[in-house]
């Protein structure tokens, strides 16, 4: 989509890390305890006992300040931002340490919010010397005496907040702040030294401007319309074929659309990062619509006992906590980068086949930039996949590595794989617009996807690729996509115009079309749109009538169905204790927002809570929901991710296993 013209080039900037104050992590505070009361002696105290504490402890980062100070008007400032700079907390480390890492280390992140819009970061971060204060302060509140605490170091960083997914230009402001908060020191970097960052806006598609930060000019460039999809990653765009060989990158690609459970894992944070916005950014022009989090900090690993889509992104560390504690669900597919392994279960794998022609040509366009797996260097192979080298499939002579390539070949490269990606679903998705029927009139509130031909679309493919074809149909993301074609927004959507174009394009092309006239294709040629949009036909005008009026007679039952949980009690048990029901009804919205931590949502405005009594097993359960209106819930399954949390009474039938203790319940909606 076009930007915002309002859109800044850096939302916020921050410092991060624990020299104001030593917080323990709560996961950490019962064994430091331990530490503490069992290194002390007879008197209460001991040589080491303060050295150990401080070494053996893990802290919570906090934001130490940030600019600007108050919100922005339209975009809140991310207050979790500490523990996605530091996935596993802050430790502390001797001097010799501290100097043996004296390099500063750059890596980015991104957060999501309730509302699926995103901000991008990136940091800078380092080892400074601790505050002798602040060690004191946290010794004494462990009750440990010290006459004077160790020299230890602390992890620190400089943080900068975007809208736009600009991490080549966020990570070089990083760097050149970190030299000037150097040149500085101690005084902090102010307000006039970050206003132009801070003050800038983003230029428009095929603009660009330099920015004055400190001695340097930061040069903010951004992409023309019709270099969709957008990447402003730069070189790191191709991070994930240098660790992925062709065949697995498009196994990956293909479970992801089809929205399963899928963890990457990577000794470096950043690899993560970017890894999942080039997989997101390949997806285009459909959408990744499910929880994301490419960097998982380890206080929110129960994120993956979510039962919804999501991709995630861990780092060793925070695997093996993740493994220790068994919290890794055996339905989620896991990615290991850094050995090109993906592990995922076989009755998922086996529905992984792709359509032979489309398969083999996105095989041979990507494979020069990619990884080389074990076998076909000679070696014994990690892993099999179902997506395997084509068979008359031949690797040329070996490419340059990613540290090899000068900017043109690394430009080239990345246009070289977008467009891959994008010939693989022009060819797919080749004149859709036949497709796009009216429904049967028996169904009383079609979804979006009962105005597309399914069948028709299908029978273009052989039998062998229908599960995944079925899972693609079926998702979310392939959802969206029809709904952005059968009820356009009323503001220009590039997105829509440009795969639009590639289609008229690649009919064009075709040899069946070459003595009649050709579409015209404005954006992809000039990369501006005409005022009036796309100028070919988007959806049949008599299939867009029938959806729009389907969509509003069902309007007030999908908004009621959008915000409602229903909490469902045990017989007599509201009567009783209204109080119990109250607090129980209050102790649910806290684990709901508990296992939202990855969003800022309002709760209490995003959660409507309707109580009902648990009367039987059978047919008179959905009878109670009537007066709620979600009497075709179980049916039209839309709420498959919604939780319902039972509290059942000793003398009720218990329909469901327990989850959380034996009077708490645990039940999913199938």
């Amino acid at each position: 989509c076009a930007m915002a013209a309002a859109m800044l080039v850096v939302d916020y900037y921050c410092e991060v890390g624990v020299r104001d104050r030593l917080t323990i992590a709560a996961a950490n505070a019962a064994t430091v305890a331990e530490r503490s009361s069992a290194g002390a002696d007879a008197e209460g105290h001991s040589p080491n006992v303060a050295e150990e504490l401080l070494l053996g402890a893990t802290f919570e980062p906090s934001v130490l300040m940030r600019l600007p100070e108050t919100d922005r008007e339209t975009l809140p400032f991310a207050t979790e931002v500490a523990m996605f700079v530091f996935p596993h907390g802050v430790k502390l480390v001797l001097p010799a340490e501290a100097a043996a890492n004296a390099m500063p280390v750059v890596t980015s992140f991104v957060l999501t919010a309730g509302d699926q819009s995103r901000m991008y970061g990136a940091c800078i971060v380092w080892y400074e010397q601790l505050p002798s204060s602040v060690a004191s302060i946290f010794l004494e509140e462990m009750e440990v005496e010290a006459e004077e605490p160790p020299e230890v170091h602390a992890q620190e960083a400089i943080c900068l907040l975007s809208r736009a997914p600009i991490f080549s230009v966020l990570m070089d402001s990083c760097r050149q702040l970190f030299r000037m908060r150097l040149a500085r020191a101690p005084n902090p970097l102010t307000h006039e030294d970050l206003g132009p960052l801070l003050g800038t806006p983003i230029p428009g598609h095929g603009g660009s401007c330099a920015i004055p930060l400190g001695n340097v000019q930061v040069k903010v460039e951004i992409p023309p319309s019709n270099a969709l999809p957008h990447t402003m990653s730069g070189r790191d765009f191709l991070l994930l074929f240098q660790c992925l060989d062709a065949g697995s990158i498009i196994m990956l690609w293909a479970l992801l659309l089809v929205e399963q459970k899928v963890v990457l894992h990577a000794q470096q944070p950043h690899v993560l990062t970017m890894a999942a916005e080039t997989l997101c950014a390949l997806l285009f022009p459909f959408n990744w619509q499910h929880v994301y989090i490419p960097i998982l900090p380890a206080r929110l690993l129960d994120i993956l006992q979510a039962p919804v889509p999501f991709l995630m992104g861990i780092d060793q560390e925070v695997l093996k906590l993740a493994e220790s504690k068994q919290m890794m669900p055996e339905d989620v597919v896991q990615v290991d980068l850094d050995a090109n392994t993906i592990s995922c279960d076989e009755s998922v794998a086996a529905k992984m086949h792709l359509p032979q022609k489309q398969y083999q040509k996105l095989f041979k366009a990507i494979a020069p930039f990619c990884h080389r797996p074990a076998d076909l260097k000679g070696g014994a192979s990690a892993s099999a996949f179902p997506m395997a080298p084509p068979p008359e499939h031949e690797l040329d002579q070996a490419q340059p590595t990613l540290n090899e390539m000068d900017e043109a070949q690394v430009a080239s490269a990345i246009n070289a794989v977008k467009a891959a990606f994008l010939r693989f679903f022009v060819s797919m998705m080749s004149k859709y617009q036949d497709l796009m029927i009216v429904p049967s009139s028996n169904l009383k509130q079609p979804a979006a996807v009962d105005f597309f031909d399914e069948k028709r679309w299908m029978a273009r493919f052989s039998t062998g690729y229908a599960p995944w074809l079925q899972m693609f149909v079926a998702s979310q993301s392939f959802t969206q996509w029809l709904e952005q074609r059968l009820a356009p927004s009323e503001s220009l959507d590039l997105d829509v115009v440009f795969f639009n174009e590639a289609l008229d394009a690649k009919q064009s092309r075709s040899a069946k079309t070459k003595f009649f006239s050709k579409a015209t294709t404005p954006l992809l040629s000039t990369g501006r749109v005409p005022d009036g949009g796309y100028s070919g036909v988007l959806v049949p005008p008599s299939v867009r009538t029938v959806y729009n009026a389907s969509m509003i007679a069902a309007r007030p039952v999908r908004s009621q169905q959008q915000v409602a949980l229903l909490l469902v009690l045990a017989s007599g048990l509201q009567e009783s204790d209204p109080k119990e029901v109250e607090g129980f009804k209050e102790r649910l919205k806290q684990e709901f927002a508990r296992n939202l931590l990855w969003s800022r949502v309002d709760i209490d405005a995003a959660l409507q809570l309707h109580v009902c009594p648990w009367r039987s097993l059978g047919a008179e359960q959905m009878a109670i929901f009537e007066g709620q209106g979600l009497e075709s819930m179980q049916a039209r399954k839309t709420l498959l991710d919604i939780a319902l949390y039972v509290r059942l009474a000793d003398s009720a039938p218990a329909p469901c296993t327990s989850q959380r203790g034996q009077r708490q319940r645990l039940l999913y909606v199938q």
